[in-house]
């Protein structure tokens, strides 16, 4: 630096805050552009040899599932603000109980399972501020649909895909490698993708993903549809009984609130105001449209004739549940399952949703017109109860015709006000102890005492893993339109 040439604090005075501000945005923004994004394989907490053929198999007994090698696997998080104070054996009995089911928490703590910042602990370790928690674990991921994915577009800016159904997006809770970005990692060799929407683990259709960030930045799905980077989207779905509004478009903006996050259960209330429309449509219909325009058009071609709702008719009770009809959705806003639980306000839900289909939880009238018979605590527990990994479990009950229910749902045991699945318990409780800095005694340890691999379960059907809900099109901008094929469950 020259005598004359200013310090850089002189110039960071001389700068004002627009400039200082432009500044940071432009680093940010390269720093956006530089870093890596989408599903990375870290050698810190999963095997680093795993590759595309030691993870994937297909079972020939169950072809049409894509099943996963179990593996070893560390969760890793941080303390939460609600744990300050908590011990760890309190956290993990009231948060993470699933995670030690059938386990004893002693030995999980003695043999160094669990560590905080790295280190082995006590079970009545006092959770603080910054901590670590390391959680040492054999992983069984939940099979998925064996479907190979669509490609719909492949160049420099962005890649879309025809999204099968019972596949998340992201990694999250029982999924990692049956995932969107893994699976075009590991099978297609696609990274660095960024997602610039997401869809239900059910719901099938266009996904887009962007190859740069400013591509992923010119598109926003939460926009005002006013505005210049804002998405028209149309989605089909197939629902319960003869959809009676015909030649005519039917608006629903009844506003939600999600009142389980840990089950993503949403329902009619609140103050999240949006807006969805619905059209009854054929198979016919818009498969000429797709041939004559090459895409799919919602408005109707006389004037757009928007029907007021009588609450007095079409109730859900007096519909023909044999029967179906193709509805077209285009939502004017994106609220978690704002299709799902406008239609189940409506009174015809979609036929196979497991959430908003289900008279037996939400009541007689399922939610319709915003009529709740059965309480938020009824149907989240009912819920968890339908959805619970003992709902699944299949053996240690000697005749296992007699442990199902009409239902198909596991016979539970009343035991000190929990419910547990009726298994046959060890008389006699050794104490195992291993070395926790020998990485293979651990693991060994972890297999031994892994509670999936000592229990079998009811594996999903096809048809348990399909929701007759597809995002169909989504307009860009005039000159951007990305659809899809039609599926096969449209052709009633």
């Amino acid at each position: 630096m020259t005598d004359n040439e200013p310090s850089r604090k002189q110039k960071f005075r001389q700068e004002t805050k627009d400039e200082r501000r432009v500044q940071f945005k432009e680093r940010r923004r390269k720093k956006a552009e530089s870093k890596l994004v989408g599903f990375r394989q870290s050698t810190h907490y999963i095997d680093s040899a795993l590759t595309n053929e030691s993870i994937y198999y297909i079972d020939p007994e169950s072809p049409k599932l894509r099943k996963i090698y179990p593996y070893f696997f560390t969760w890793i998080t941080h303390a939460k603000e609600r744990w300050y104070g908590r011990t760890i054996g309190d956290i993990f009995q009231y948060e993470f109980r699933r995670s030690i089911l059938k386990q004893n928490f002693d030995d999980i703590i003695r043999n160094g399972l669990v560590r905080i910042n790295g280190q082995c602990i006590e079970k009545d370790y006092i959770m603080k501020n910054g901590d670590k928690l390391e959680h040492f674990t054999h992983r069984h991921e939940v099979p998925v649909i064996n479907q190979k994915f669509n490609i719909l577009i492949n160049n420099d800016d962005y890649l879309v895909i025809d999204k099968p159904c019972s596949i998340p997006v992201h990694p999250c809770g029982k999924y990692r490698f049956n995932t969107v970005l893994a699976i075009l990692n590991y099978e297609y060799q696609l990274s660095n993708l960024r997602t610039v929407h997401r869809l239900d683990r059910m719901t099938s259709g266009i996904l887009i993903m962007a190859k740069s960030a400013a591509k992923a930045r010119a598109i926003d799905f939460n926009a005002d549809r006013s505005s210049t980077n804002s998405v028209d989207k149309l989605y089909l779905c197939r629902v319960r009984g003869e959809f009676p509004y015909i030649d005519q478009i039917v608006r629903v903006d009844q506003p939600l609130e999600t009142f389980s996050f840990q089950l993503g259960l949403t329902k009619i209330g609140g103050n999240k105001q949006c807006q969805t429309l619905f059209r009854r449509v054929t198979f016919e219909e818009l498969k000429q449209q797709q041939e004559i325009h090459g895409k799919y058009i919602f408005d109707l071609n006389n004037e757009n004739i928007e029907v007021t709702m009588d609450e007095s008719l079409h109730h859900f009770l007096d519909q023909d549940q044999t029967k179906t009809s193709l509805v077209l959705c285009r939502p004017l806003s994106g609220r978690m399952h704002q299709i799902r639980v406008h239609l189940q306000y409506l009174g015809f839900p979609i036929v196979n949703d497991p959430l908003y289909n289900a008279s037996d939880i939400w009541g007689p009238s399922n939610g319709q017109y915003g009529h709740y018979e059965h309480s938020n605590e009824y149907v989240i527990e009912t819920f968890i109860k339908r959805h619970s990994c003992e709902y699944w479990l299949l053996n240690d009950i000697d005749n296992e015709d007699e442990a199902m229910n009409s239902n198909g749902k596991r016979i539970m045991e009343e035991e000190d006000d929990v419910k547990r699945i009726k298994t046959e318990e060890t008389t006699t409780t050794t104490t195992t102890t291993i070395d926790v800095n020998d990485d293979n005694a651990v693991k060994e340890y972890i297999k031994e005492h892994c509670y999936e691999c000592l229990n079998r379960f009811r594996e999903p059907s096809p048809d348990d893993l399909v929701m007759f809900l597809h995002a169909l099109q989504y307009k860009i901008s005039d000159a951007t339109t990305f659809t899809s094929p039609l599926p096969e469950w449209a052709q009633i």
